[in-house]
């Protein structure tokens, strides 16, 4: 299986999360998360930046002690590859008791995560 056929897959997976409004112009759960090979990849084209700008502008935000993701937009607050955005970033809030959001937002039907990719409400 190629790797578009994998992120295709992965996508139509999580495209069955529910969705909920955020707090605007809060960027509180973006910060390093640890992804796939593959998302990491997919994120890094969607930004326009080299992977290297990328790890650079990381670990310069780590050096001044700023632990937001490197790919939010620094101007509006919001993620610039929300469309390719890594499975752990779709999940924050529609998790019972996991990925909380700290603002106490969420989805109106949140799942256990062993039950998640089965659909199962809570």
């Amino acid at each position: 299986m190629n790797n578009t056929t994998k992120l295709a897959k992965i996508d139509a997976l999580l495209s069955g999360l529910p969705t909920f409004q955020c707090k605007e112009g809060c960027f509180d759960c973006c910060g390093p998360v640890k992804l796939s090979r593959l998302e990491y990849m997919r994120c890094i084209k969607a930004s326009g930046h080299t992977a290297e700008d990328v790890k650079q502008q990381m670990q310069d935000n780590l050096k001044q002690g700023i632990y937001t993701c490197p790919l939010l937009d620094t101007e509006t607050k919001q993620c610039s590859v929300y469309e390719v955005r890594p499975a752990i970033c779709r999940l924050f809030g529609v998790v019972k008791g996991e990925l909380v959001c700290p603002h106490g937002y969420a989805c109106q039907c949140r799942f256990k995560i062993d039950t998640l990719f089965l659909q199962t409400p809570i």
